[in-house]
């Protein structure tokens, strides 16, 4: 936050009369605002002045229209979020990321410091502690607490009902059997549900920063059911979830002992010379880097490759590129250094608040405020159950693969020689 706040600085010396424009801008819209207020009370009509500004589903509730004190704080923290991200836009003189951090924090900021975020400017919450007669505050409290119990004294809002689900029975039900186990994976094979089924088999690699079952969540939403019962003959990997031990475990390790065990152990199992593969995420990047590294050796054992959420080429990264900082990354090596592990909470954390009035706020908001239980919600309960990355692997992949962006440039190495794309057929 001070280095965005910093860059900031930098840039209003650069154009200090740009900024001044954008705050007498703000200031003549904000003094406007007061005096229509004003003027609506004056008329003797408890009414709120016209509100011409964005919808908001925060401010969903009728009060917000309807109410002049309620109005007059929603169009002002209007004004105020739509200053704050006119001038972080007509700042001169930092560099593209420098302007993205600078905006991300802000827009943090912003979000915070919202009305509905805060007991007494929140309708919602003022109303339901009435109609219950303040029990939904004590059931809010009571939430509050068990969350900060259960993180150790952290705060972290739970998501989704922990008791709702379990893994096996109303949730990754398409029946299957683990035919083969090492120190990186689980191989899961699905029994097949028609008659016939194709040939060639289709090995998934899901992400190892989450579980494997995001793909075989409830029945009716379940991928690797739908691919089963479409004849195919289906592998999925589990990945290992590390501890400490996995501490010098890095990609390579992943490819040799994950990828390619899996992908042998498959053509073993059904007696073919190739597979079709699916990789997802971080799972789609590393299995492109195996295709390159196997497409130069000459082996064909991967007859098409299919790709989810999956980038190859960091060079834009969106909104995560605001992690990929020096200061970020070289705070990361050093807990590593310390955990033998990047902890399954940073990353829960780091996704959150890429969407934090969705993940944070608003689940905070109706917990806390409302005094509501987590809904049962099978994609938020995989969510939350998530996963360690070994310590080395972790810093190859957010420094060398992400920041260096080195697999994009040909120069992220398997097994000591640099892979590109460039070959792959």
């Amino acid at each position: 936050y001070m280095k965005a706040a910093t860059a900031y600085l930098a840039g209003l010396m650069q154009n200090p009369s740009r900024v001044l424009e954008q705050q007498i801008s703000y200031w003549g819209k904000t003094m406007r605002h007061y005096v229509d207020a004003q003027q609506a009370l004056a008329s003797g009509e408890l009414r709120p002045p016209e509100d011409t500004g964005p919808k908001d589903r925060r401010f969903s509730n009728p009060v917000w229209d309807s109410n002049p004190a309620f109005n007059y704080l929603k169009q002002q923290y209007l004004f105020n979020a739509e200053a704050v991200q006119n001038a972080v836009a007509v700042m001169e003189g930092i560099d593209d990321h420098e302007r993205k951090r600078v905006d991300y924090f802000s827009r943090q900021i912003v979000d915070m410091l919202a009305p509905t975020n805060f007991l007494g400017t929140n309708p919602d919450a003022l109303e339901r502690a009435l109609e219950t007669d303040g029990e939904s505050l004590v059931r809010g409290l009571e939430n509050l607490v068990s969350d900060i119990e259960a993180n150790n004294g952290e705060f972290a809002v739970t998501l989704a009902d922990l008791e709702a689900f379990v893994v096996g029975e109303n949730l990754a039900t398409t029946p299957g059997k683990v035919v083969f186990r090492n120190r990186m994976l689980e191989l899961i094979q699905y029994a097949p549900s028609t008659e016939t089924v194709y040939e060639t088999p289709l090995l998934i690699f899901p992400p190892w920063i989450n579980k494997f079952y995001v793909m075989d969540l409830k029945p009716q939403n379940s991928l690797i059911k739908w691919v089963v019962e479409q004849g195919f003959t289906v592998f999925v990997v589990s990945w290992v979830n590390p501890d400490a031990t996995y501490a010098d475990v890095c990609m390579d390790d992943y490819i040799r002992e994950g990828y390619l065990t899996a992908m042998a152990e498959v053509r073993k199992i059904c007696g073919v010379k190739q597979i079709n593969a699916v990789g997802y995420c971080i799972a789609g990047t590393t299995l492109s880097m195996t295709i390159a590294h196997l497409q130069r050796a000459g082996d064909e054992t991967v007859k098409s490759a299919t790709l989810f959420t999956t980038l190859t080429d960091f060079s834009d990264p969106g909104e995560m590129g605001v992690f990929l900082a020096d200061d970020f990354i070289d705070g990361i090596s050093r807990q590593v250094a310390s955990d033998g592990i990047l902890s399954k909470r940073f990353m829960g954390k780091t996704f959150s608040y890429l969407r934090s009035n969705d993940l944070i706020y608003g689940p905070a908001i109706k917990s806390y405020m409302l005094g509501e239980a987590p809904p049962a919600f099978d994609l938020l309960h995989w969510n939350g159950d998530g996963t360690n990355l070994p310590g080395k692997m972790a810093i190859e992949y957010i420094r060398d693969l992400c920041q260096l962006n080195g697999f994009a440039r040909g120069v992220f190495p398997v097994f000591g020689k640099p892979v590109t794309l460039d070959g792959v057929k």
